[in-house]
C-alpha cells in the first residue's frame, strides 16, 4: 500500500505544477536612455545672398557662372556707367578749383589780413570741403560698378549676361528666380546668387511640447533619403525663443560642417534632436509596466510568486522605460502583465533568453 501511495503522488504533483501560470522574467538593465524627437528639416547655406547692383548701367563683364567657387572680395561683375564717370571727372575738376581758391585766399590773409576778409576765406574753405564731399560721394558710387563677393562660397545662380541693362535697386523678389535662365528684364534685376556651403544651416520647427528641452549645444543627427546609410552629426546652434502663432512651433537651427560638400542648399532631411539623456538609468521593457489609479507598477518574482511593486517611471520611448524609483536593479520582473495572475499566487518563473540585438532601442523617434 505504501508503494502504491508513493507511486500515485508524483502524477498529482506534476499536474499541480502544470496548472500554474508560466511567467517570463527579466532583470532590469542599466545604461543611457534618451528621449528624442524627429522633425523635417530644410538645408540652406550658412550664408546665402542674392547680389543686386547699386547703380544703373549696362553689364560690361561677368567672370563667373553657376557652380563656380569664389573668394571673399573677388570681383564678379563690372557695370558700365559712362555718365557717372563724366560726373566724377567734373567734380574732380571743380574740387581742384575750389582747393586752389581756398589756398590762395588763405595765403593772402596770412600775409596781410587787411587785404582779404576772414569771412571770404571761410567761405572758400566751405566750398572746397563741399566739393570734396561731392567727389567722395561719386567715387563711392563708382565703386559700386564692381560687384564683389561678400564671402567665400559657390555661385548658385546667374541671371544676366553681358550687355544687359542692370537697374539699381535691392528689393527682394517675391519668389526665387529660375536659376536655369536669365532674370526677366522688368523690375530690379539680380545679378548673381551666392551661398557658403562649407558649413550648412538646417531649419527645423520644434513643437510646443518640446521647446522647453531645446538648448544650445544639443546633439542632432540628420539623415537624408537621397543619401541612404549615411548620417550627419551637428548641434543646435540657435533658436528663436518665440513660437509662431500660426503653427505653435519654434524655429531651431542646426549647423553642420560640410567639408566635402555632400550637402546642398534646398535639401530635405530628417532631423533627430536629443531632448533628454539620463545616464546609468534602470531600464525595463515598456510591456512590463502596468498602470492603475494608484500609479504605475511592475510584478516582481520572489520565491515562485509575483509581488506587486509600485514604481516611478521617467523616460518612456515606447520600447523601454526608465525606472526612477521602486527598483534597485537586481529584481526579476515579469516582462508582460497577465490580468489573470493574482499577486502571491504560485507561478512557474522562466528567465527570458537574452539575445544580441534584442535590447530595446534607447532612442525614441517621435514623428
Amino acid at each position: 500500500m505504501l508503494a502504491a501511495v508513493s507511486g500515485c503522488s508524483h502524477p498529482h504533483s506534476d499536474a499541480k505544477s502544470e496548472s500554474r501560470h508560466t511567467v517570463v522574467v527579466v532583470r532590469p538593465q542599466r545604461g543611457d536612455i534618451v528621449r528624442s524627437i524627429t522633425l523635417p528639416g530644410d538645408l540652406v547655406g550658412l550664408y546665402q545672398s542674392t547680389l543686386y547692383a547699386k547703380v544703373t548701367g549696362y553689364l560690361k563683364t561677368i567672370s563667373v557662372d553657376k557652380g563656380d567657387w569664389v573668394k571673399e572680395g573677388q570681383v564678379l561683375a563690372v557695370i558700365e556707367v559712362p555718365e557717372l564717370q563724366e560726373r566724377l571727372a567734373r567734380s574732380r575738376a571743380d574740387l581742384e578749383v575750389q582747393h586752389l581758391t581756398y589756398q590762395r585766399l588763405e595765403q593772402v590773409w596770412k600775409s596781410d589780413p587787411r587785404l582779404v576778409a576772414r569771412q571770404d576765406v571761410d567761405i572758400a574753405q566751405g566750398k572746397y570741403l563741399e566739393a570734396k564731399a561731392g567727389v567722395d560721394e561719386l567715387e563711392a558710387m563708382a565703386s559700386y560698378t564692381r560687384i564683389v563677393a561678400p564671402f567665400a562660397g559657390v555661385v548658385t545662380g546667374r541671371f544676366v549676361d553681358p550687355g544687359a541693362l542692370i537697374k539699381a535697386g535691392g528689393e527682394q523678389a517675391s519668389s526665387a528666380p529660375d536659376q536655369g535662365s536669365t532674370h526677366p528684364s522688368g523690375g530690379t534685376s539680380p545679378v548673381l546668387s551666392l551661398a557658403m556651403i562649407d558649413t550648412m544651416r538646417t531649419y527645423v520647427y520644434a513643437p510646443q511640447d518640446a521647446v522647453g528641452s531645446i538648448r544650445r549645444g544639443m546633439p542632432a543627427k540628420l539623415t537624408l533619403q537621397d543619401l541612404p546609410g549615411r548620417s550627419f552629426d551637428g548641434v543646435v546652434t540657435r533658436y528663436s525663443n518665440s513660437l509662431d502663432l500660426g503653427t505653435r512651433t519654434m524655429l531651431t537651427e542646426i549647423d553642420l560642417k560640410n567639408p566635402r560638400h555632400d550637402l546642398y542648399p534646398g535639401m530635405y532631411a530628417n532631423v533627430t534632436l536629443e531632448l533628454e539623456r539620463h545616464r546609468d538609468a534602470i531600464e525595463l521593457p515598456e510591456s512590463a509596466i502596468g498602470e492603475s489609479p494608484d500609479g504605475k507598477y511592475v510584478m516582481v518574482a520572489e520565491g515562485g510568486k509575483l509581488r506587486r511593486q509600485e514604481v516611478t517611471v521617467g523616460i518612456n520611448n515606447g520600447k523601454s522605460a526608465e525606472i526612477v524609483s521602486g527598483l534597485s536593479g537586481t529584481e526579476e520582473v515579469a516582462t508582460a502583465l497577465d490580468p489573470s495572475i493574482v499577486p502571491d499566487e504560485p507561478v512557474n518563473v522562466v528567465q527570458q533568453k537574452s539575445q544580441p540585438d534584442e535590447r530595446p532601442n534607447m532612442i525614441a523617434a517621435t514623428p
